[in-house]
């Protein structure tokens, strides 16, 4: 009997205690954080601090495609969707060695949007970081045999009228391509 009380009591202070520090992180975090001096009625227990995507939630996709040219071709090659395509499993939410490369990617393709959206000089762009890391990708992915390569950052807004769903974002100038794959700079 005595057994079953003690139980019940530890389960409502285990309860009790969740329950405080939920509605405590959701008060802390509500928008114009009306309640900034939570923090001094939880007693010293930290509130973490989430903002849900804040303040300026993911609204599109950036896509990657790529042409080449070969030495004499009089056109290009089509473009080609270069975007890294990233696995989703059960296991990467513990384990995912693999998400670095395209979550760099990414991240450089993201920063490249942003310069664009707040129109920074193009020859600022092209001696940027993000600019070398999305050029060496570019020529990583072109075909055997090609002279140059070309980028086109291109944003996908799904929630966009239909003829304004696709927004270029850059395009880079012609990139010679070479066997190390290094910049010909």
């Amino acid at each position: 009997m005595r057994t079953d009380t003690l139980r019940r009591t530890v389960g409502a202070v285990a309860t009790s205690s969740i329950a405080v520090h939920l509605v405590s992180s959701i008060l802390q975090n509500t928008p114009d954080s009306f309640n900034q001096d939570l923090r001094k009625f939880v007693g010293g227990w930290p509130l973490p601090g989430w903002r849900f995507f804040a303040p300026n939630p993911g609204v599109q996709n950036v896509h990657l495609l790529v042409r080449t040219t070969a030495p004499g071709a009089a056109e290009p090659t089509p473009w080609r969707d270069m975007t890294p395509t990233i696995e989703h499993g059960v296991l990467q939410v513990v384990w995912n060695p693999n998400s670095r490369g395209p979550k760099a990617l990414f991240d450089a393709m993201q920063q490249l949007s942003v310069m664009s959206s707040n129109y920074v000089q193009f020859d600022w762009v092209v001696q940027s970081e993000p600019y070398d890391l999305v050029a060496s990708a570019a020529r990583a992915s072109s075909e055997e045999g090609s002279a140059a390569v070309q980028f086109l950052l291109m944003n996908y807004v799904p929630s966009a009228e239909e003829d304004q769903q696709m927004v270029p974002v850059v395009v880079s100038e012609w990139l010679e391509t070479s066997p190390t794959g290094t910049s010909p700079r």
